[in-house]
């Protein structure tokens, strides 16, 4: 009952260190980062470029990344590249980080060794299932209060407010089926009004928007449960055909599940 709170308020909580023995590449300019990662730099170099921006990220540095950034990054080891990061991300209601504008960017690490132990108490309680998983939420907190304190960032503009209700519960209820009447009676439009705005300002019609949501937290539990069989991930998420799930999820990630959640477990 405890940890099951504890996963209301975060949909991924991660803690995994990374060990580069020669220099690796990783390319996200058209695959925007599923969740915020703090990335603590150890040992050797990487350089981080994101909107123009080149960061160097040396022994002794923090890194934030941004959840949706598009950035690509070239680990340097000498001898080898090592870095612990933290993979987090909210529920949307839960979500302090919404509606923000967040470039990549280093954090201040003038208290690296103290921050770096609460990183090593979420790595050794994020997987408790008891009272002990309020310590990782506890460490998790001081170091997002520390770190996020002077963090630079934009206010984007408000959420549509006309179309709030049907976006509130399609964050919320994406796994299930919903017609787009049903979303058009939340906002008091009809049908055709409800669609004509929602394409307008999202961008997307509603199925497309929902599927987005879905592939986005499905991409999370590829991470942090990489034990759960694919086809198991996909029917969480709302996807009855596992094929229609790697086509979608491909056609987000450029790349399939299975390949995703390789490659993922060594950045």
């Amino acid at each position: 009952m405890i940890y099951a709170k504890m996963q209301e308020i975060l949909s991924l909580l991660l803690s995994v260190q990374y060990v580069h023995e020669k220099n690796v590449k990783y390319d996200y300019s058209t695959q925007p980062r599923p969740c915020h990662n703090f990335v603590f730099m150890l040992e050797g170099k990487a350089i981080i470029q994101s909107n123009g921006e080149r960061i160097l990220l040396k022994a002794g540095n923090i890194l934030f990344i941004p959840k949706n950034t598009i950035y690509t990054a070239q680990w340097i080891a000498k001898p080898k590249a090592v870095f612990h990061s933290l993979h987090f991300s909210f529920f949307p209601k839960n979500d302090s980080l919404a509606n923000m504008k967040i470039p990549v960017q280093l954090l201040d690490s003038l208290n690296f060794n103290h921050l770096y132990d609460l990183l090593k108490d979420i790595e050794r309680y994020q997987f408790c299932k008891d009272t002990n998983s309020f310590l990782a939420l506890a460490a998790f907190y001081q170091l997002c209060g520390t770190l996020l304190h002077n963090v630079k960032f934009e206010l984007e503009k408000p959420p549509y407010t006309t179309l709030s209700p049907a976006l509130t519960y399609i964050e919320q209820n994406y796994r299930k089926q919903f017609s787009v009447q049903y979303l058009a009676d939340l906002c008091f439009l009809s049908p055709s009004r409800f669609y004509y705005l929602f394409k307008e300002q999202t961008g997307v019609s509603p199925i497309v928007y929902k599927n987005r949501i879905a592939i986005q937290n499905s991409a999370q539990e590829l991470l942090s449960n990489k034990e759960k069989p694919i086809r198991e991930i996909a029917r969480n998420h709302g996807f009855v055909s596992p094929i229609y799930f790697e086509r979608l999820f491909k056609k987000s990630f450029g790349k399939s599940p299975s390949k995703y959640r390789k490659e993922e477990s060594l950045v």
